[in-house]
């Protein structure tokens, strides 16, 4: 009992310290995108390519803020079908902030962390490219578009951003939900790993049924279950492809609004990403990566 508390104590420390610089995170990142991502948004309609460049850009931003900007101009027609893919496939949502305050409190290595950043970035505009190729190939439809309403005039207001960007949004939506994630990841992994002999269910052709479970986890739109593989990966206990495919799978809360406005698109960006990151995965895990 007394180890089991001990474990409590120091799970809650280790939460308590990862989402506080979370929470700085957010609100910088909150400020940096609605300041610049007009500008941004702005260079889209040069061309395709670029197009995809930038949606994947967005995704890699930290949380859910730059999705959801390119979830708009899809909704609005100004995105296409392998834009929002790319930006699905580079987002880690949450996890991103999570991953980058492990690499602060010395939980994870950085290098890792960097190069899933740039894979996912790489990985987005390969993946917009084959998805617009299979769209034209096999006449799949997509996305209609319909008026989206942004208040510009109020989000320059500092009251605004308060209620809307930092209670409203990081705080009610996603920091708690952060912290109890991140407390049960942390707490069981821990109990399980202490009480029972977990090093053979890491190993050989188990590797192959965790990256199947990791990337069904990914297809969930929320990002909470996904903790758990980000704290297997800092202990050394499922190897980089597994991270990588959930993480291309996975876009956090980002696919909430297509969700939304058409369940139909939303079920075809799943599908491509499963199979996509699935595939990656296997790959990576083939060469022993």
């Amino acid at each position: 009992m007394k180890e089991i508390m001990q474990l409590v104590t120091e799970s809650l420390k280790a939460s308590v310290e990862i989402t506080l610089i979370i929470f700085i995170l957010m609100v910088i990142i909150e400020l940096l995108v609605l300041k610049y991502k007009g500008k941004i948004m702005s260079l889209m309609t040069k061309n395709r390519i670029f197009g995809y460049i930038i949606s994947s850009f967005f995704g890699i931003i930290p949380g859910c803020i730059g999705t959801f900007a390119m979830d708009t101009l899809y909704m609005s027609g100004l995105l296409g079908f392998g834009g929002i893919i790319a930006a699905m496939i580079a987002t880690s949502g949450d996890e991103t902030f999570i991953m980058l305050s492990m690499i602060m409190t010395g939980k994870l290595n950085v290098m890792p962390i960097l190069m899933l950043i740039l894979i996912l970035f790489v990985l987005g505009i390969i993946g917009a490219f084959i998805a617009d190729f299979l769209l034209k190939k096999f006449n799949i439809s997509f996305c209609r578009k319909c008026k989206i309403i942004i208040h510009k005039e109020e989000e320059s207001k500092l009251g605004h951003f308060i209620k809307e960007h930092i209670y409203d949004h990081i705080l009610k939506k996603h920091l708690w939900q952060i912290f109890l994630w991140l407390f049960a990841a942390i707490f069981l992994i821990d109990l399980t790993s202490g009480f029972m002999n977990t090093e053979g269910l890491f190993t050989g052709a188990n590797l192959f049924y965790i990256l199947l479970i990791a990337s069904l986890i990914g297809i969930l739109p929320i990002s909470g279950p996904n903790v758990f593989l980000i704290v297997l990966f800092s202990k050394g206990m499922i190897p980089f492809s597994i991270l990588l495919a959930n993480s291309i799978i996975q876009d956090g809360h980002g696919l909430l609004p297509i969700m939304g406005f058409s369940m139909d698109d939303a079920i075809k960006i799943k599908v491509f990403n499963f199979v996509f990151g699935l595939l990656i995965g296997l790959i990576l895990l083939s060469i022993g990566l």
